[in-house]
């Protein structure tokens, strides 16, 4: 039998339609696989070992396909001769039969020497110089210095600036290791100097060895010669201050740099990729246009002039049509400021640079669980993304408040707050620092680490007279019944604005709710209101007495704050508790009407969050969890104010209902 035949007798047994369904389900589980083994939690290597078993498992396929479908058509297709007895065919001496085997023995070998070739590739340790070794040895932390510029002009500096980021989003974007970028080794340095008493400064060696202990360093420079720009770039070993290796030099015009940087871009990366790294796929991005990324440059220098930031990322996205980051900024301005809905219309019309630009897909993504309140996709993306720069303190301190109040995760806080040591730091000087340093304070409360958050504050609060910052230390005191140093420390801060003030007695007359210490409670509060009659803020007012049970007092000042805030549906919802309490009811519920009207897009379960405060007042249990689970379920956030903070809920502490509320991202 030639093969013409062979194929064509595959083909009418449908040999082809049965192997056919085990190839592309085959095909298909791979596919599904590759993009879930991540989220699954699943090994690296899940879709190897897939690979392998797919493999070996083809030629044992072909043979069932024998086994029980040709075999069987024998007996299906069995005729009668002139006698009228039934005719047996043999298949297994039939041309077909023999042909089948032959094929199947080819396929049997191949199969098994791919899935050789695949383990010896993958699960084999392959035998290296003492000097890729020792390269390998090194750890993953690859700090890259801002780039020398030795040409004399200082309109060049830019140029600097540009090629460290442009390396740095090539590390990052090939995953070869934890960036420590020009601008973290910066902010180390400045806040260490003016925190040490030492004459002699730190550098920046001193800072990558003690602070990060990076495993290599890029470091380089250029200069003009003849209107051509030259670049030269070198790797160190960071700890042994020896060098890797030397570029040679680079040369382009003096008007093109970015020829200079992308050339020298994937030197660097050529260099960094390890043996499993080689196989990956790489798809280098275009760098953008210089005058786009000058804009960028220009805008994040001006940040805190609204204005002035949004019209130049406008140039910069006008002048590179391409460039991905200045969108990407643009959603995040509009979304910090509020602007939810052109933050949601600017996201849509953004795309990736290519398909395999994962970072960009990631942080896309992420903006779009931000707008639809997906608390714990925004959890999964920002950590993806605080995994390629752990070391930037924005981005650390970024990812603990997200870890904390977007999916209360406390214990999730307290080991990326330790990725950064704060040895050394003017914390004072320093916003980032002591943004992580009141949420780490925030999560040992919740764990009810009170002394090591009663330690974290102590000092701190020495040095930065701010109310973030005394707050958590009140409340560490207060659960850990520390009532007389409670009242030592307010004593002590008497001198404060009123509005300070009273705002820590509001404070702390709910920590007391919250333990359901009333009278240690109504203590505070009628501080506040004594100290209201020299200078009133209504709206703290309006809470003291609604804490302090006074409802008609309270109706009356949360109707004079909503006539400057009639939407704030947090306070209508506290005025309509106390309408109900005053038994004015019909009122009650036209205030409720109010709040239900104002539900539309982007509140983030805000609406459902100031029912559920309703209807625990009044006690309507199931309708109380009701509107919790939506709002959690919408993205309402875990502050210091909400849910086991709230002291609206505290009858509901115990109750397993409430408990899933708090573990719903879990």
């Amino acid at each position: 039998m030639n093969i013409k035949n062979f194929l064509k007798e595959c083909n009418d047994k449908e040999v082809f339609k049965k192997l056919s369904i085990y190839i592309v389900s085959s095909w298909v589980l791979i596919q599904v696989l590759a993009v879930t083994w991540e989220p699954l939690g699943l090994s690296k290597k899940s879709v190897t070992y897939l690979l392998i078993i797919l493999l070996i498992g083809f030629p044992i396929n072909i043979f069932l396909v024998w086994r029980y479908h040709l075999v069987g058509l024998d007996y299906k297709n069995k005729k009668l001769n002139e006698e009228g007895n039934l005719v047996k065919v043999e298949l297994k001496n039939s041309p077909f039969h023999k042909m089948y085997f032959y094929i199947l023995g080819i396929i049997s070998v191949l199969s098994f020497l791919s899935a050789l070739l695949i383990i010896q590739n993958n699960f084999s340790t392959p035998k290296i110089s003492d000097k890729e070794e020792s390269i390998n040895n090194l750890n993953d932390k690859i700090a890259v210095l801002r780039f020398g510029n030795n040409t004399g002009d200082e309109k060049y500096d830019i140029i600097g600036k540009m090629t460290s980021d442009w390396i740095i989003h090539g590390i990052s974007e090939n995953n070869v290791g934890q960036v420590i970028s020009p601008e973290i080794i910066d902010n180390y340095l400045l806040q260490i100097n003016n925190a040490s008493d030492s004459s002699a400064p730190i550098d920046n060696k001193s800072v990558i060895n003690e602070y990060f202990n990076a495993g290599k360093l890029i470091s380089g420079n250029f200069y003009l010669e003849n209107e051509k720009l030259l670049f030269q770039g070198t790797i160190t070993n960071s700890a042994e201050d020896t060098q890797l290796i030397s570029f040679k030099l680079i040369e382009c015009d003096s008007k093109s740099p970015l020829e200079c940087i992308e050339k020298l871009n994937q030197l660097i990366l050529g260099f960094l990729i390890t043996e499993e790294n080689k196989k990956a796929n790489l798809q280098p991005g275009s760098p953008p246009k210089f005058e786009a990324y000058k804009y960028l440059y220009e805008a994040k220098a001006t940040i805190d002039d609204p204005i002035k930031y949004v019209e130049l990322l406008d140039k910069s996205i006008e002048a590179d049509s391409n460039y991905f980051e200045p969108k990407v900024e643009r959603v995040a301005h509009y979304f910090n400021t509020g602007d939810f809905k052109k933050s949601d219309s600017l996201l849509k019309t953004i795309n990736p640079t290519s398909f395999a630009n994962l970072r960009q897909q990631n942080l896309l993504n992420m903006y779009e669980a931000l707008l639809r309140g997906q608390n714990d996709k925004v959890y999964y993306y920002s950590k993806k993304e605080y995994d390629i720069t752990p070391f930037d303190l924005s981005t650390n301190s970024g990812n603990m408040t997200i870890a904390l109040q977007f999916v209360n995760k406390p214990e999730d806080v307290i080991a990326i707050f330790n990725e950064i040591s704060t040895k050394g730091m003017e914390i004072e000087n320093c916003a980032f620092c002591k943004d992580r340093i009141y949420i780490k304070a925030l999560s040992e409360i919740e764990l009810g680490n009170y002394d090591d958050a009663i330690d974290l504050l102590t000092e701190i609060n020495k040095t930065v007279d701010e109310n973030q910052l005394k707050k958590p230390l009140f409340s560490a005191l207060i659960r850990s019944g520390e009532n007389k140093e409670v009242e030592d420390l307010i004593s002590k801060l008497e001198y404060k604005e009123f509005s300070e003030i009273q705002e820590l007695y509001l404070y702390i007359g709910n920590e007391y709710l919250l333990l359901k210490s009333i009278d240690l409670a109504e203590v505070y509060f009628n501080k506040l209101i004594q100290s209201a009659s020299i200078k009133q803020n209504d709206e703290n007012l309006a809470l003291a007495y609604f804490y302090n049970q006074n409802f008609k007092k309270a109706k009356n000042h949360f109707e004079r704050v909503l006539k400057k805030d009639p939407l704030n549906a947090e306070l209508l919802s506290k005025l309509a508790s106390s309408q109900f309490k005053n038994n004015q009811h019909q009122e009650s519920e036209e205030t409720l009407k109010k709040i239900r009207l104002q539900q539309s897009d982007y509140q983030f379960g805000t609406i459902d969050y100031a029912l559920a405060q309703y209807y625990a007042t009044i006690r309507e249990d199931n309708k109380v969890f009701e509107h919790l689970t939506q709002a959690v379920a919408h993205g309402y956030l875990f502050t210091p104010n909400s849910y086991m903070n709230d002291p609206i809920f505290v009858d509901y502490f115990n109750d397993d209902r409430f408990k899933n509320v708090l573990n719903f991202w879990h």
